[in-house]
């Protein structure tokens, strides 16, 4: 379970502890990564004079006449120059912390937890990019319907994206190993035309579109590939 530094309270945390151990009388395994709520720190806690430690803390919790114990990691940042290379007159501190029941390295336990936050980005692409912010209905059933559509476009632009802007064909702006719904949407799906009323006739001009047609027709070819593989 990954969370972050909203659910960071004694109570939340000593009801953690509780279901772990009633996870571990059923034979199951419960670990969880907090993003610790710095608040009012006390300025003991900081260690000035390195660029970065880690460390782990035993932390004694209370929740009304019960008592638990949990880990925190900890790390600490200095900085005495900006990106750019501009010199602080004071050194900068950045202090985080995770409380955990993992036993992993602190440097672990980081990456864990910073994986959260790429999990966050695809629930933006949902929100935003699929404009799911707010669901339409105030029937269960009715944004139940939308949310299987929506899960269906979403995997179709996944599979456009990874199967036909990477790599080779990557945009000019810059590789990556993925791309975002709206740049699939912008550079394979939404297209500019202009229509034209001749002869009594109204024509839509697409164009031709050359580039867009070469990702296209290779999209096409791949997907008709895995469809051909044999699973």
């Amino acid at each position: 379970m990954r969370e972050d530094s909203g659910f960071d309270s004694q109570a939340h945390l000593a009801l953690l502890e509780q279901q772990r151990q009633v996870f571990a009388d059923d034979g199951r395994v419960l670990d969880y990564i907090v993003k610790w709520n710095p608040r009012r720190a006390a300025k003991e806690d900081l260690r000035p004079g390195k660029r970065q430690a880690l460390w782990t803390q035993t932390v004694s919790l209370r929740h009304g006449n019960v008592e638990h114990e949990a880990k925190r990691v900890m790390r600490l940042v200095e900085r005495t120059t900006q990106p750019h290379g501009l010199f602080l007159l004071e050194p900068d501190y950045e202090l985080e912390g995770w409380w955990t029941s993992l036993d992993d390295t602190p440097q672990a336990v980081i990456q864990r937890y910073q994986a959260h936050a790429t999990h966050e980005q695809f629930h933006s692409e949902i929100k935003t990019d699929l404009d799911l912010e707010r669901l339409p209905s105030g029937k269960f059933a009715t944004n139940d319907l939308i949310l299987h559509l929506a899960q269906l476009a979403y995997n179709i632009l996944r599979l456009m994206g990874q199967l036909g802007m990477t790599g080779e064909l990557s945009p000019v702006r810059h590789p990556a190993k993925r791309r975002r719904l709206r740049t699939v949407l912008q550079e394979l799906v939404h297209r500019a035309a202009l229509v034209i009323r001749k002869a009594r006739q109204i024509i839509p001009n697409i164009g031709q579109g050359v580039g867009r047609m070469t990702v296209l027709s290779i999209l096409r070819r791949r997907l008709r590939y895995l469809r051909a593989s044999p699973c």
